[in-house]
């Protein structure tokens, strides 16, 4: 009984293992050949990225050259025209010193200020004095300060703008000195643009440099000089009942 049971599946088995077939050998041929062809298209596409990454380079290596060419050829003009201004810058400074040393000396600048003459009061101590009597008539430009000196000494000068009730600082020279007594001129060593209405403000540095009389003017003065930028109260300025009246003005040109 077991010997007919085991013959049908030994046959079952040889039968099986007869229809089994061994793998496609084409197919594999054909997926190897197109496994091949794109290796081959990889290997062509780094050749042409490889030459093209070359090309880059060269093109980046020309450009970094012509821009250093650029950059010298550059430097060269610059310097160039930084001497070329330099040249010019001195040529019209000193064409403009020229012309204003003759405008002054043949008495053709405008004069805003007091007469130069010596007068009979001197202040004891520097103040702030505000010349509200003589505002510039028109628009323009200041080039220097003209003042009747007792002695020699230092001063400043100061633009100052009416705002309602107060008087702003809106420049304010270097230190300036006059080096003898008498009738001085003294340029500016930058020259100020003014407006109609502005008004003049001195400080002297040092007691009788300048004298005063009184009934004749309208100068203020204060102790406390304000700051460029800041701004003083005219109602706060003393002086309104003196009228004074300095040997001191500002010139140059005026619409």
């Amino acid at each position: 009984m077991k010997l007919r049971t085991l013959v049908p599946l030994v046959l079952t088995f040889g039968w099986l293992t007869g229809c089994q077939t061994p793998p496609d050998r084409q197919q594999l041929e054909n997926q190897n050949a197109q496994l091949e062809a794109d290796l081959a298209r990889a290997r062509a596409q780094i050749a042409t990225l490889e030459t093209q990454e070359q090309q880059l380079r060269a093109q980046v290596d020309e450009l970094s050259r012509v821009m250093a060419v650029l950059d010298t050829e550059k430097t060269v003009r610059v310097q160039e025209s930084s001497q070329l201004r330099g040249q010019v810058r001195r040529y019209v400074q000193n064409e403009i010193d020229e012309l204003k040393d003759f405008m002054m000396q043949s008495n053709l600048l405008d004069y805003v200020g007091g007469e130069l003459v010596e007068r009979s009061g001197i202040d004891n101590d520097p103040k702030l004095l505000i010349d509200l009597a003589n505002p510039m008539p028109g628009t323009g430009t200041l080039t220097g300060v003209s003042a009747y000196f007792l002695k020699p000494g230092t001063f400043t000068v100061q633009v100052l703008r009416p705002v309602q009730d107060e008087l702003l600082v809106i420049w304010k020279s270097a230190v300036l000195s006059a080096e003898q007594a008498g009738e001085q001129r003294i340029n500016f060593p930058v020259s100020v643009g003014v407006e109609q209405g502005d008004v003049i403000g001195y400080i002297f540095h040092q007691p009788g440099t300048l004298s005063f009389d009184q009934g004749t003017g309208n100068t203020l003065y204060t102790e406390s000089a304000p700051n460029l930028g800041q701004s003083v109260k005219i109602r706060a300025l003393d002086g309104d009942d003196e009228k004074r009246a300095y040997p001191v003005g500002v010139y140059g040109l005026l619409n």
